[in-house]
């Protein structure tokens, strides 16, 4: 009934390896590593920029409200952006994103007046509004106007993300 497994013994298979043997096949595999890795490294995207590795630790902290003017049915939404943290932030263009239960619809902020704000430094302790009508989104698609709630989402050049309170914009049967 019992099964007796071969015993191999190891200490006279490496006696009989030479030096030289390893350290070829050590050469081999250090080869065969360093091609995988040059393989990998050129699949990355040209087009994606080079991380800086001192970005990676800058620690952002942005505070992102949304306020409205009136209680139901507002005309203008006010976005503040204050940084708190001890680095500028670099920001991209804030996205305005209207939702339904379901249904989302998001619009990016480029700038006031027909100039461009964006990307935007903030320094530490200073802060950053805009004021936006609902009229001009309301007139570009009408079916926005039916939309129960809004909030901001912003992102900094790095790719990490912010995103606003929810301001409630007209009644719903759920709120």
């Amino acid at each position: 009934m019992f099964i007796s497994i071969p015993h191999i013994d190891l200490s006279q298979f490496a006696a009989n390896v030479e030096k030289e043997t390893l350290i070829w096949v050590i050469i081999i595999l250090l080869i065969l590593l360093l091609g995988i890795l040059t393989y990998e490294i050129r699949k990355i995207p040209r087009s994606k920029k080079l991380i800086n590795i001192t970005r990676l630790f800058k620690k952002v902290k942005l505070d992102l409200t949304l306020e409205k003017d009136r209680f139901l049915r507002p005309q203008v939404l006010t976005i503040t952006i204050r940084n708190i943290g001890k680095n500028v932030a670099d920001i991209d263009a804030p996205v305005l994103e209207f939702q339904k239960i379901w249904t989302k619809r998001k619009f990016r902020l480029t700038g006031v007046n027909g100039y461009m704000n964006y990307p935007m430094y903030i320094d530490p302790g200073n802060r950053h509004q805009l004021q936006i009508e609902t009229a001009s989104f309301h007139q570009y698609d009408r079916s926005i106007k039916s939309f129960y709630w809004a909030r901001v989402i912003v992102t900094d050049v790095d790719g990490r993300k912010w995103k606003s309170n929810k301001v409630k914009l007209r009644k719903s049967l759920v709120t």
